[in-house]
C-alpha cells in the first residue's frame, strides 16, 4: 500500500490548478484514447475506406500542424490561453460528432485535415495555458506529471475501445460520440478554472518573434532529431523486429506496455534538473547519448537467436524509453525557460513544431534508413542524434544569454 501511496504521489500533482490541470488533461486523453486507438477500424468497417485512405488523410492531417501549432499559439498569446483552449475542445468534439455522417473520400479527407488542425493546436495551447497558472520554478514538475496523467488516461481511453470492438459494430459505431463527450467536458473542467497570470499581449508585439530568433529555432530543428524516440518505439523498432530479427511477434505489445508504464511512473523523476536552461540542455544532451545507444542495441539484436533478440531488445526499449523520458522534460524546459512571459503561447507553438516535424518525416526516414541498411542505419541515426546531443548545450546557452540581455533591454 505505501508503494502504491508513493507511486501516486509521484504522478498525480499537488492540490490546486496543477491538479485540476491534472484532471483536465486526463479527460482529454481518455477521449484521445477512446477514438485513436480504434480510429483506423472505424474508418474502414463503419465509414468505408480502405487503408490507404485512412493512411492519406492521416498524413495530411499531420501537415496541418506545421500551421496549427504556431497559429494557435499565437491566438493564445492575443486572445488568452484559457479562451483558446475551450475553444478547440469543442470544436474537436464536434468534428468527432461529424465523423458519423462521414461515408466518402473527399468529404472524409475534409474533416480529418480539419480536426488535425485543431488537433495540433491543443498542445501548445494548453501548455501557453499552464504557463498562466503555474510558477516558472515549477512548471517542468508540473508538465512532467501532466505527461504521466495523459499517458494514464491514454490507455485508460485505450482498454474502453477494445472492449467496445469486442462489443460489436454498435459500439464501434459510437467511438466518435464517447470520444467527442469526454472532449466537452475537458472543456467544462478548464471553466473551472481561473484565467490565469499571464497577461494577454498588449500593444503592438514583434511580429514572429519566434521565428525570427534564429537560435530558439535552431533549438527547435535540434530536438527533431532528438525526439526521434517515438518514431522508434511505435514504428521502426516494432518493424525491425519483426523482419530482421528472430524476436517472438507476441513480445512486441508487450514491450509498449512497458514503455507507458515506465513513463507512467518515472516521468516526474526523470524531470529533475530541467527547470533551468542550463540543466534542461544537459538533459536534452543526455537523452541523445542513450538514444544513440538504443539504436546501437537495437541493432544488435538482429545478430542473435530468439532468446537472444527478445533480451537485447528489452535492454533497447529500456533505453529508448529513458531518452523519451529526458527529452521530453529536457523539451519543457527549454520552451518554457526561453520563452518571453507575454509570448509563451507563439514559443511554445514554435517548439513543438519539432514534434509536428518528427512525427510527420520520422517513421518514414527511420524505418527506411534502418531496414534498408541494416546496422549501418541504425549507426547513421545515432550518428545524427549525437551531433544534435552535443550542438544543443551551445546554442541554448546562446539562446539565454540573449534572452536575458533582450529582457534587460539592451542591443543584441
Amino acid at each position: 500500500m505505501g508503494t502504491l501511496q508513493h507511486m501516486a504521489a509521484a504522478v498525480v500533482p499537488r492540490k490546486g490548478h496543477a491538479r485540476h490541470l491534472a484532471f483536465v488533461n486526463l479527460a482529454y486523453a481518455v477521449g484521445r484514447g477512446v477514438f485513436l486507438s480504434g480510429s483506423v477500424i472505424y474508418f474502414t468497417t463503419v465509414t468505408g475506406l480502405t487503408a490507404t485512405q485512412v493512411g492519406i488523410g492521416t498524413s495530411a492531417a499531420a501537415l496541418s500542424g506545421f500551421v496549427a501549432s504556431f497559429l494557435f499559439g499565437v491566438l493564445s498569446d492575443r486572445l488568452g490561453a484559457k479562451r483558446v483552449l475551450v475553444l478547440l475542445f469543442v470544436l474537436q468534439a464536434a468534428g468527432f460528432a461529424l465523423y458519423p455522417a462521414v461515408h466518402a473520400v473527399a468529404p472524409f479527407y475534409a474533416l480529418i485535415v480539419a480536426v488535425g488542425f485543431i488537433e495540433y493546436g491543443v498542445g501548445p495551447t494548453f501548455g501557453a495555458f499552464v504557463g498562466t497558472l503555474i510558477e516558472p520554478d515549477d512548471r517542468v514538475q508540473v508538465r512532467a506529471n501532466l505527461r504521466s496523467m495523459f499517458n494514464i488516461g491514454f490507455s485508460l481511453g485505450s482498454g474502453l475501445t477494445a472492449l467496445a470492438l469486442l462489443g460489436g459494430g454498435t459500439w464501434v459505431r459510437a467511438l466518435p460520440w464517447g470520444a467527442g463527450v469526454l472532449l466537452l467536458g475537458a472543456g467544462l473542467l478548464i471553466l473551472r478554472l481561473p484565467r490565469g497570470t499571464g497577461a494577454v499581449t498588449a500593444g503592438r508585439p514583434r511580429r514572429f518573434g519566434a521565428l525570427r530568433d534564429l537560435r530558439f529555432v535552431t533549438i527547435t530543428a535540434l530536438s527533431a532529431p532528438l525526439a526521434l524516440h517515438a518514431s522508434i518505439i511505435l514504428v521502426a523498432l516494432p518493424l525491425w523486429a519483426v523482419t530482421r530479427t528472430r524476436t517472438p511477434h507476441a513480445l512486441i505489445p508487450l514491450l509498449l506496455v512497458a514503455n507507458t508504464v515506465f513513463v507512467i511512473v518515472f516521468q516526474v523523476a526523470a524531470s529533475r534538473g530541467a527547470a533551468t536552461v542550463a540543466g534542461a540542455a544537459r538533459l536534452a544532451q543526455r537523452s541523445g547519448f542513450w538514444l544513440a545507444a538504443a539504436c546501437g542495441a537495437a541493432a544488435v539484436a538482429a545478430y542473435g537467436d530468439a532468446v537472444v533478440a527478445a533480451a537485447v531488445l528489452g535492454v533497447a526499449m529500456l533505453l529508448f524509453t529513458l531518452s523519451e523520458l529526458q527529452q521530453s522534460a529536457s523539451g519543457w524546459g527549454l520552451a518554457h525557460g526561453l520563452a518571453p512571459e507575454d509570448a509563451q503561447g507563439e514559443y511554445l507553438g514554435t517548439f513543438n513544431l519539432h514534434i509536428v516535424a518528427q512525427g510527420v518525416l520520422g517513421p518514414g526516414v527511420v524505418s527506411a534508413v534502418t531496414i534498408s541498411f541494416g546496422v549501418w542505419g541504425w549507426v547513421g541515426v545515432a550518428a545524427v542524434v549525437v551531433a544534435a546531443g552535443l550542438l544543443i548545450v551551445p546554442v541554448a546557452a546562446a539562446a539565454e544569454r540573449r534572452a536575458a540581455v533582450t529582457l534587460t533591454g539592451e542591443l543584441v
